[in-house]
């Protein structure tokens, strides 16, 4: 799937993210730097296609505390397999004189650009980057460019496409899971390993489609704890959240199924406009061809939900000696919240007048003509306009019922 260019000079601009994967001395312990960025992808008439962009300051730390800086005035360009980022450093050093001057990243490894789809992120390996200070080693190990937008000229024949996804559960503010949506089924739920030990409440994964997904989590706290006889203590305690994710390309009217309680805002990446309210609120409704980003956020939504389970002697001597433990002697799990569950799917919505057969705004004639034309088996046709695998006098009084404009 390939970007398509013309024999005139055309540019598009979008929103790009650049992560670069890297190592300095004097550890060479390996970090990131994720840049975003307004850029645009160039048709110059002939030869090669040239994608620049603009890109964000970065904080670069080296030893932290100790060596440090910024890297500003940040540019991107790439043009047939060849490519480079750009920039200024401006390094603090306690133990040298601070140092400031150019930046030369090489984009190695990434191919020819005018077969980049826009799609799927453009990537590259090892290189060496050229800087002044500290000692003028970085080693670039890996490096990634994605488009936010989508492709410029969408392919024909896919109504939705998927260009990102990802997934945050969080337990007490630290995260448990995050990346992308895997592609089978997950859960990670609670249950004892033993005393003081515990999985934590987690998110179950039920399914997923190209279109769309369905999923639930608990939101909320929980504590743990632990009754001897002569008191308690709490021994653990927890929040849980999930965040989902998820960019994608519509090519044409797409109609929303949805359900379920998620806190939901979808942002149009391109006049950078935003909708919020509830997931079940969008079921029914039709989305227009565009570049969007929907985020589902389970914070402040849901079914309020209380459990206490309680566990030890106390309540089961089967599971240990009673000779040997406080007969009072109990663990207790209590977890109080809100349940989010949702699903979603996005598909080509029907068209609005199935009897305008060839789509001119009136049904007519033409129409008719057409559905005689097909008259007998017919087999996912326009012509069958009740889908019941047969254009017959269901199908005729559908267009005379209809006759007119559409």
């Amino acid at each position: 799937m390939g970007a398509v260019f013309c024999g005139i000079s055309q540019a598009w601009a979008g929103e790009y993210q650049v992560t670069v994967e890297y190592s300095l001395p004097p550890l060479y312990s390996t970090a990131s730097m994720t840049l975003n960025g307004t850029g645009s992808f160039t048709d110059p008439g002939s030869g090669s296609p040239i994608l620049t962009i603009d890109l964000d300051s970065a904080t670069i730390n080296y030893l932290p505390g100790v060596i440090f800086g910024s890297f500003n005035g940040i540019s991107l360009s790439y043009a047939g397999s060849t490519g480079e980022i750009t920039g200024e450093w401006d390094v603090t050093n306690n133990f040298n004189p601070a140092g400031t001057g150019p930046v030369t990243i090489p984009l190695n490894g990434g191919g020819d650009i005018s077969a980049w789809d826009q799609v799927t992120p453009l990537t590259g390996g090892p290189s060496a980057g050229q800087f002044d200070d500290p000692s003028g080693e970085l080693n670039i190990l890996s490096w990634t460019v994605e488009d936010l937008d989508g492709p410029d000229n969408p392919p024909t024949g896919q109504p939705y496409i998927q260009l990102n996804s990802n997934a945050v559960y969080a337990l007490s503010g630290s995260s448990v899971f995050n990346g992308p949506l895997p592609s089978t089924p997950i859960s990670s739920y609670e249950y004892p390993q033993g005393p003081g030990v515990w999985q934590p409440q987690g998110f179950s994964w039920s399914g997923w489609d190209a279109h769309g997904c369905s999923f639930e989590a608990n939101e909320g706290s929980g504590t743990y704890d632990y009754f001897d006889g002569y008191g308690g203590s709490e021994f653990f305690q927890y929040a849980a959240s999930l965040t989902l994710e998820v960019d994608f390309l519509a090519t044409e009217i797409l109609l929303w199924t949805t359900t379920g309680n998620y806190g939901y805002e979808l942002r149009d990446l391109q006049s950078d406009t935003r909708t919020t309210g509830v997931l079940s609120a969008l079921n029914g409704t039709l989305l227009n061809p565009g570049s969007y980003r929907l985020t589902l956020m389970d914070d402040g939504h849901g079914e309020p939900y209380e459990s206490i389970n309680q566990y030890g002697c106390g309540w089961d001597c089967v599971q240990c000696d009673c000779t040997d433990c406080c007969p009072e002697e109990i663990y207790q799990e209590r977890y109080s919240g809100y349940l989010v569950t949702g699903a979603y799917t996005l598909e080509p919505a029907p068209p609005a007048c199935p009897a305008d057969i060839n789509n001119d705004g009136t049904v007519g004639f033409p129409d008719l003509v057409q559905l005689i034309s097909k008259w007998g088996s017919c087999s996912d046709c326009p012509e069958d306009i009740n889908a019941d695998g047969e254009v017959n006098f269901p199908d005729l009084l559908q267009i005379t019922s209809a006759w007119g404009p559409c």
